[in-house]
């Protein structure tokens, strides 16, 4: 392929952006061993030895959900953010290995809080970095939307992401995607005037990402598309199918070789 007429098309396919943000869990980044093997590592670190993985990820399903209804944001306007992982982690090995040391319990998960923030948690996704420049070279800032902790900042730096102009948190934001608010404080982190049709988000929640930032008056595509996201999009008609990519590799193919139409 022509490089010259690759980088153009690049260029026509996203020339009507002054701002492109992401989304960060299962879009730049993802966790390096599911939920409970690594709470279970932790565990087994503090010489719980007699750990069932199963059941931590049955526990954590069940209770992430309760904590989520009861303190939406992590806790942001109830408690705060260290309390709502702590009571998650406590509430999880309690309610699956009842045998575990309460004193010991509260010790993993000051850990697991503190691991969270190190790159032994997360590794990048595949061309996540690549179409962060990509978005860089062909538009004038770039930002993060997340539904997130304060970590994010610690957890961006450690995993050498390129650099973005801004970074925004559901917890600092006070709302989470796919509430509008969050969108509309974004376009207000910009150092000049975006309006929402010059705004594009990428992420990988058919709700929290491209509905959230549709109904916001951005533009939106899906990438890194699993069969349980498959099944969230197939009968929705808010989400045009031209606008998913299982990969961050085929959209980088689309960017270079066709002509996406963003309405």
């Amino acid at each position: 392929m022509n490089i010259g007429a690759t980088s153009c098309s690049v260029a026509r396919n996203l020339a009507r952006f002054k701002l492109i943000t992401f989304d960060v869990t299962d879009t730049l980044l993802k966790f390096s061993r599911p939920p409970e093997v690594q709470y279970a590592l932790a565990a087994r670190q503090h010489g719980c030895t007699e750990i069932n993985e199963q059941a931590l990820a049955r526990s954590f399903r069940s209770h992430f959900k309760r904590m989520a209804r009861s303190y939406p944001n992590f806790g942001k306007r109830s408690k705060d953010w260290v309390w709502w992982w702590r009571t998650l982690v406590i509430n999880i090995f309690r309610d699956s290995h009842d045998h575990i040391d309460e004193i010991m319990i509260h010790e993993v998960a000051e850990q697991l809080i503190e691991n969270y923030k190190t790159r032994d948690c997360w590794t990048e996704v595949h061309l996540a970095s690549e179409v962060m420049k990509i978005a860089r070279i062909h538009c004038k800032q770039i930002g993060i939307i997340s539904n997130f902790d304060p970590r994010l900042n610690t957890i961006l730096e450690v995993m050498s992401l390129p650099k973005v102009d801004f970074v925004l948190t559901s917890y600092d934001a006070d709302s989470q995607k796919p509430d509008r608010k969050i969108f509309d404080i974004a376009l207000k982190q910009c150092t000049t005037q975006v309006y929402p049709h010059e705004a594009l988000h990428i992420g990988n929640s058919p709700k929290q990402d491209y509905i959230g930032a549709k109904h916001a008056g951005w533009s939106s595509v899906l990438v890194n598309v699993t069969k349980e996201t498959e099944r969230e999009f197939s009968f929705n008609p808010e989400i045009n199918p031209k606008h998913i990519f299982k990969t961050f590799d085929d959209f980088t193919q689309a960017l270079k070789s066709e002509q996406i139409i963003w309405e």
